[in-house]
């Protein structure tokens, strides 16, 4: 079990609760000169709490128990210091925060496995090892990559991993941190899942690489009755031969000096009325996906798209410039990244989310300048889906 960042905004709660921490600094009786005694590590959790713990992941918070550790002074765990208050501690309880970067055996060879405790009256050492967490895929860069390109996975932990597989077919690692892998697509285009080996455990994705089952608009199959890839627009539809293009055909705008105008029929996209098929559930359950690649800093203006389900429109307005991150430079991919929206953030007029994925009929993509010149735009678009979480 992972016990990482326990809540620190139920911090004092958690602590009154557990019975295991006196919220009070030392009494002035205390002999702070005393030698320091640990006797114990426990987790703050108040289910765990009657039981000492051996070892923890970085991160975790943690209470230290012993004798004389009133007047603590420095807290490190395999040598490197901890944070703590200590007005949430006692002459018997110290409250610590393993600090997450601290080092474990398994990026460190020579680690102490220890915890040591700092005060006026000496320091204690006690047994207490530094463990990882079973490594964790948060996502893909792009969910599709041709073949020989390189498949970027971002997530977490992940330490001594031995092995990521397409399928059951290994991948040449070409990078690796604690936080992103890279690896080489094979040669021959590949749909199935990614699956990541270590020492420390398994991670799984829980979609395919390269999966085309679940499209709503793809331009390579049709969503309109009569066979067309759309119902209406004439956003520009480039070929699967494109050098470009990242799994079939698909859409760009690529353009100077955009109007003002908000609205332009060479910037939309629309299936119409058509029956997607998809599994009935609430939009809560469900994302909406799709991979662009924007060339140029993306500024300003918007996609707007609009979902039609059960007669009503819902809508979302996507500008991922719109950050503090992005603002003052712009937003840009590295060649085609996976963009993830949360189904329920779109929206009717009285605010409601989809109740009924299964009644979706519509999907309209429509780029929109709100109403500001463009100098320069070049973003391509492909494969908008939705998708169980």
């Amino acid at each position: 079990m992972i016990f990482k960042n326990i809540v620190k905004a139920g911090f004092v709660l958690l602590a009154a609760l557990s019975g295991i921490v006196s919220l009070q600094s030392c009494n002035d009786d205390d002999d702070v000169d005393a030698a320091p005694m640990i006797t114990n590590v426990r987790l703050l959790d108040p289910v765990a709490a009657d039981s000492a713990i051996s070892g923890a992941i970085p991160g975790t918070l943690v209470v230290i128990q012993g004798q004389n550790l009133g007047s603590v002074l420095k807290v490190y765990f395999n040598d490197f210091e901890a944070t703590f208050n200590s007005a949430l501690g006692s002459n018997t309880n110290i409250v610590v925060n393993i600090p997450p970067t601290a080092p474990t055996q398994a990026v460190k060879a020579d680690v102490t496995n220890k915890v040591r405790v700092v005060t006026k009256g000496g320091e204690a050492i006690y047994d207490f090892s530094l463990t990882s967490p079973e490594p964790r895929i948060d996502g893909l860069y792009s969910e599709f990559v041709k073949p020989g390109g390189t498949i970027v996975i971002n997530g977490n932990y992940f330490y001594s991993i031995k092995s990521v597989k397409l399928g059951t077919t290994n991948l040449e690692i070409l990078n690796r941190s604690e936080t992103e892998l890279s690896v080489k697509m094979p040669a021959m285009a590949t749909m199935d899942y990614i699956t990541v080996e270590g020492d420390f455990g398994t991670a799984k994705t829980n979609f395919r690489l390269n999966d085309t089952t679940f499209h709503m608009i793809n331009f390579d199959v049709p969503a309109t009755s009569w066979g067309d890839a759309v119902c209406f627009g004439a956003a520009p539809i480039l070929p699967a031969t494109d050098p470009d293009a990242i799994s079939g055909k698909y859409s760009r705008i690529k353009q100077i000096n955009l109007p003002s105008t908000g609205y332009e029929d060479k910037w939309v996209l629309s299936t119409c009325t058509f029956d997607f098929k998809l599994e009935a559930g609430s939009a809560l359950d469900r994302q909406f996906k799709f991979e662009h690649n924007v060339v140029e800093a993306w500024k300003s203006g918007q996609y707007d798209f609009t979902i039609t389900a059960d007669g009503k429109e819902y809508t979302y307005a996507y500008k991922p410039w719109n950050s503090t991150l992005y603002q003052s430079t712009g937003f840009q991919t590295k060649g085609w990244n996976t963009a993830v929206i949360e189904l329920g953030e779109f929206k009717s007029s009285d605010g409601s989310s989809i109740a009924d994925v299964s009644k979706i009929t519509d999907l309209k993509i429509s780029f929109n300048t709100a109403d500001a010149v463009i100098a320069s735009f070049n973003t391509s678009v492909d494969n908008f889906r939705i998708v169980k979480k």
